[in-house]
């Protein structure tokens, strides 16, 4: 695949208004949905309570997402909104974790959590005969904020702690700010498509957040040093040459990472239970944005920067700013002299070759010291020559 990418030269960093929008497209319609519907949260996030039930006979594999899907419409039938899991134990039987929904507005959570197990118990009893409950326990909205809090300083602390290292380790902001821009833009995407799909947030949603900021930071990092190196290889090209470069060569790497990721991603989201499935869902949009981001975004920007930094330096000396080598090469160019016309020519061919006059003679010793004298290089001596090879020879070795 790198051969692929090698002879494939294209033109990614010419391109980066359209990279950009289709950025902004996918942010503004996460936003939109946003607004108009609203985020899932969980009752990590809006309070509630948590009742769990132990089953007298184990709920077969095959059909854990039929049951979970039966309960929640028994449930609903009495006027209980819930998320049900499935837990599977080690030892002894199934247990079932029923997540029910109070209002933050409700002055006394304890009665309505009291009043739903016992609804809840009555019709599951129905279903699965044998079943008990183990415990219950409520979540207050004073502890859902601080979750929210929580998860808010979480996100927030690990960008700035990604921000000063970046800019630390290649010593300027710039590279910094472009790459809290892109995790920025991965955050704004994960949770516009969580609004779009209606997927539920929670703690295991915060989780995926942050692996999936630290997974794109890690891939822009790695463009990030082959550009800074190829800077100090490519002296004579342009930043922007440099950077298509860079991405180019970096291309399999990326894809091949990304890919890798993706496939084991789907195979858990599909054959890993259901009660996994919101955090898997969350890796998998977050690894593919955090890879788009690191390629089209974060080196895009330090591209505009960079190229916004050399228009400063020129206009202030009073210069051109720096071009390409190829539009150097068509600017140093001469303008193409104008071919004979056919009729000089003819003109010419037709017309003797000047005769010498009589009494004349042509003189070969002046008209050879008239022609430019060529210098005959000096060859080195013998030893001299042998102690230049030695000495490449040992420059090769190390």
């Amino acid at each position: 695949m790198s051969s692929y990418f090698r002879t494939h030269r294209w033109d990614l960093v010419g391109r980066r208004n359209l990279w950009f929008a289709i950025s902004l497209l996918f942010i503004g319609i996460g936003l939109y949905a946003w607004a108009t519907k609203g985020l899932n949260r969980g009752i990590d996030f809006t309070g509630g309570g948590l009742i769990t039930y132990q089953l007298a006979e184990p709920v077969p594999a095959s059909e854990e997402v039929a049951t979970v899907a039966k309960v929640r419409e028994t449930l609903r039938k009495v006027g209980i909104e819930a998320r049900v899991q499935v837990s599977r134990q080690t030892s002894g039987p199934d247990q079932l974790l029923v997540r029910t929904q109070i209002s933050d507005k409700e002055p006394r959570p304890g009665k309505v959590l009291e009043d739903q197990k016992k609804a809840a118990l009555a019709e599951l009893q129905k279903i699965f005969p044998g079943i008990r409950e183990v415990e219950a326990w409520t979540v207050t909205p004073v502890v859902s904020k601080q979750l929210i809090a929580n998860a808010l300083k979480a996100v927030g602390f690990g960008c700035l702690f990604i921000l000063l290292w970046v800019w630390l380790r290649y010593a300027g902001p710039t590279w910094g700010f472009c790459a809290l821009v892109a995790l920025v833009h991965d955050v704004l995407v994960l949770m516009g498509v969580f609004a779009l799909t209606q997927k539920e947030i929670n703690s295991p949603f915060v989780a995926a957040a942050l692996t999936v900021v630290g997974y794109s930071v890690h891939d822009t990092i790695v463009i990030f040093d082959r550009l800074r190196e190829n800077l100090r290889l490519r002296k004579g090209e342009s930043f922007a040459e440099t950077a298509n470069i860079s991405l180019l060569e970096t291309m399999p790497r990326s894809i091949n990472t990304v890919l890798t990721t993706e496939l084991v991603l789907v195979a858990t989201y599909f054959f890993g239970g259901p009660s996994l499935r919101d955090f898997i869902f969350a890796m998998i949009v977050g690894m593919g944005v955090g890879a788009y981001s690191s390629i089209f975004n974060a080196t895009q920007l330090m591209v505009v920067f960079r190229n916004r930094q050399e228009r400063k330096l020129a206009a202030k000396r009073g210069v051109q700013p720096r071009q390409a080598p190829a539009a150097k090469r068509r600017a140093a160019q001469p303008a193409s002299q104008p071919s004979p016309s056919p009729q000089t020519e003819t003109e010419a061919a037709a017309s003797p070759a000047p005769t010498p006059e009589a009494g004349t003679e042509a003189k070969p010793a002046e008209a050879a010291s008239a022609a430019p004298q060529r210098k005959r290089k000096r060859s080195l001596p013998r030893s001299a020559r042998k102690k230049l090879r030695a000495a490449g020879k040992r420059k090769r070795r190390f």
